[in-house]
């Protein structure tokens, strides 16, 4: 690897022998060969580039073993490219392009132990199928006619969920009763009149159309919906209230499932992009949550608050001062902070992102299922990115933290960093439109809060006692993710451990403890150690350039390259500290 490095600092002006370009060649056909079946397949991906969708697929066992054995032939080529002869461009894609069909090759393998159903898988699958017929461009007749088609397939969607939980159900993989509830009440937030009847275009978007077949089309999806779609749903509600239970599991976690723990610790592997494992995780996480509640002792010290450590999370965790009256409220409070922190950002960043950003409430349909919110990225359709935030309940929601999560959130955290990824046309698209690797996506994200920590975006004491409190999060999760799933942890022991360390309501704590420990088990330990890796890299890099360093050029070495995973960014900044050492 160390000769594939230093052969990428030859002179651009050379030309790179025969062998290396086919090598080369060799690679980029097999990019774009995964590329195009994924575009054919991902309708989450064809939204986000502003392509047509053409098809909704279903979930199925037959569907992903098709995946798993492409990837694994396109796995078989790589082994074919001498990743010595390539440039350094080819060679995170290489990495890339490695990662991404190692992990359909896997999720062929866990098929039936990922949850279909779930708040943050189902529901941000569901939200993404809703959004193809809610922002569907009307250009000409012939659109009606895919219209309706989709729909159709949108109908099979739903119903291919309800097939996948009752083949889990039979090989014994149940969700505990309590994440039932959760999706049971999810899925009949979907079929209400007003959420299902949002899928029957306005007559106002069918200028394109005939008046005729304005009225035709809007009866077929009406017809859709109400005979094939709600009914969909209704039939998942209808098996999660009653059969479904049927020896539902007393504790939670993956290790209640047979193959759970061998499952988890390729999760631990797959969302962190690290080699480590839960037991490690687990230690690095007490670590940090007890040095973080030392550097919130220091805080309560400088605000002169009078009382135990405990008393202060207590005060902030209740005082009025701290919360907001109504969700726009909060929405004003999020948009605040964004436009501070990218007011800071030319002095920290070579460039910024051209699309627009912003807040927006989460769909009611979500609020009682995720505890924050997600950011939503633009599209050519909508290229503004917005940040949903879950502010329904102003009075269990506190705005402390409401800096350090927006800066996670929109600037210079995932907007920043997606936006400024796809606005790229430079990079393959494999690369361009990748953004799997979570321990990057996640980890960037905490290190943009640190960073607006840091450099003055989160002004007064209690600002950054709300960074404190979203790193003490992040921690926590080492903790009681690793606690739930691999290591016997039951979820009343993981509850009180975050009630001991965070500033969570109740409910909060209810829905976060179930997203690690049923819905996407894994997922959350990607946040601190994508953090801390990049951290890590800082320093190091700053030590090996001394007053030649710039943070504005390592931000650009971090994030202009497009997501990959922790390793592979290791690998890369000693690249590019090498070569800006040559220069």
């Amino acid at each position: 690897m160390r000769m594939a490095l230093g052969l990428s600092l030859l002179a651009a002006s050379q030309a790179p022998p025969p062998a290396a370009q086919a090598n080369a060649q060799a690679l980029d056909s097999l990019s774009e060969r995964y590329w195009q079946r994924e575009v054919l397949n991902n309708f989450s991906l064809r939204l986000q580039m502003g392509v047509p969708v053409s098809q909704i697929r279903p979930i199925t066992h037959a569907n992903a073993q098709a995946d798993a054995h492409f990837a694994q032939v396109i796995l078989d080529d790589l082994r074919n490219v001498d990743t010595t002869r390539l440039d350094h461009g080819r060679w995170l894609t290489y990495r890339t392009l490695n990662y991404l069909a190692t992990t359909d090759v896997a999720t062929g393998k866990y098929f039936w132990l990922e949850q279909q159903a779930t708040p943050y898988t189902g529901g941000s699958n569901i939200a993404a199928a809703q959004s193809i017929f809610t922002s569907f461009a009307f250009r000409s007749p012939s659109d009606a006619v895919r219209y309706t088609r989709l729909l159709h397939q949108y109908a099979a969607f739903i119903r291919s969920i309800n097939d996948v939980l009752g083949e889990q159900h039979a090989r014994g993989i149940i969700l505990p009763n309590v994440e039932t509830n959760a999706v049971a009440a999810m899925f009949k937030g979907y079929a209400q009149p007003t959420v299902s009847g949002a899928l029957v275009p306005s007559a106002s978007r069918l200028a394109v159309l005939a008046p005729i077949d304005r009225q035709t089309l809007r009866n077929d999806a009406a017809k859709i919906t109400s005979s094939e779609l709600v009914p969909a749903y209704a039939a998942v509600v209808a098996y999660l209230d009653g059969p479904y239970r049927l020896g539902a599991p007393s504790g939670v976690g993956l290790s209640e499932y047979p193959g759970g723990l061998a499952y988890y610790r390729y999760l631990v592997v797959q969302y962190t992009t690290l080699t480590i494992t839960p037991e490690k995780l687990h230690a690095m996480g007490l670590e940090a949550v007890a040095l973080l509640n030392r550097a919130l002792a220091t805080i309560q010290a400088e605000v002169g608050f009078r009382g135990t450590l405990a008393q202060f999370k207590h005060y902030l965790a209740t005082d009025a001062r701290f919360f907001v009256k109504t969700p726009e409220q909060y929405g004003d409070r999020l948009e605040m902070f964004a436009e501070r922190s990218y007011a800071a950002a030319p002095r920290y960043f070579l460039h910024l992102p051209k699309a627009p950003f912003g807040v927006a409430p989460l769909p009611k349909a979500l609020a009682g299922s995720q505890t924050f919110g997600y950011y939503n990225q633009g599209t050519p359709a909508q290229p503004k990115g917005f940040y949903l935030y879950n502010a329904w309940h102003p009075e269990r929601t506190s705005a402390l933290w409401a800096g350090a999560l927006i800066c996670h959130e929109l600037i210079p955290g995932h907007h920043f960093q997606f936006s400024l990824q796809q606005e790229d046309s430079s990079l393959p698209n494999v690369r361009r439109y990748d953004l799997t690797e979570t321990g990057f996506v996640e980890g960037w994200g905490e290190y943009s809060a640190q960073l607006c920590s840091d450099v003055g975006v989160l002004r007064t004491p209690y600002d950054r006692a709300g960074r404190i409190m979203q790193d003490l999060l992040s921690s926590t999760r080492l903790v009681v993710d690793t606690g739930m799933n691999a290591m016997g942890w039951s979820r009343p022991r993981a509850m009180k451990y975050m009630r001991d360390n965070l500033l969570f309501s109740e409910s909060q704590i209810e829905s976060e403890s179930l997203r690690y420990s049923t819905d996407i088990p894994g997922q959350a330990l990607a946040y601190k150690t994508g953090e801390l890796t990049m951290l890590a890299l800082r320093a190091h890099a700053q030590a090996r350039l001394g007053k030649a360093f710039d943070i504005r050029k390592f931000h650009s070495w971090v994030i202009d390259s497009g997501a990959m995973t922790l390793d592979t960014l290791r690998e890369h900044i000693d690249y590019e500290i090498t070569a800006s050492m040559s220069q």
